[in-house]
């Protein structure tokens, strides 16, 4: 998704390739916003135009991004560069470090600063896959009985496997001795 700050650069003048980047259709809207300012439309109209002259397709996939923003808005504690985040995040739904530094056209360590608190406050999961940090979006909270009902759930298992286990022992210590 494209940030605010991405989106005035581009109404100054920055050019599309500079966002190929970014998933489909915010590159092809960037073309068509830098096409407008060329032709000598002011930055308003050259936005307005831009999204006018998206396909079904383009619509859907920024009705998303942009459904994304008011969820997150709505959260108590975040930063500004939190909640931007955790928009990009949303909207990948799950994204590696890299990817979020890309989309969010930030450094490497304010990245990573910003996923470690929204990590902290529960609201995205931190995992690794080959190739290095991987983050998914919460899409909300699990309430509490369900994580008590998973705690007990693990532990019953812990419990049958080690009864098992110790079965299987006495049998094996058993059948050897014989």
């Amino acid at each position: 998704m494209i940030s605010r700050e991405l989106l005035y650069a581009i109404l100054q003048g920055l050019p599309e390739k500079y966002l190929a980047h970014l998933d489909a259709p915010w590159p092809l809207i960037a073309r068509r916003i830098n096409i407008e300012l060329s032709q000598g439309r002011d930055p308003i109209s050259a936005l307005k135009s831009a999204f006018a002259r998206t396909g079904e397709y383009e619509r859907q996939k920024i009705k998303e991004a942009l459904l994304q923003i008011v969820p997150v808005m709505q959260i108590p504690g975040l930063s500004y560069r939190q909640r931007e985040a955790l928009v990009a995040l949303r909207s990948a739904k799950t994204a590696s470090l890299a990817q979020l530094c890309r989309i969010l056209s930030r450094e490497r360590s304010n990245t990573y600063r910003s996923m470690s608190a929204l990590v902290k406050k529960g609201l995205a999961i931190k995992f690794f896959q080959p190739g290095g940090v991987y983050y998914f979006a919460v899409p909300s909270r699990l309430e509490k009985s369900v994580k008590i009902a998973v705690n007990q759930f693990i532990s019953e298992l812990m419990k049958e496997f080690s009864v098992a286990s110790t079965t299987s022992t006495t049998l094996t210590t058993l059948t050897t001795s014989t």
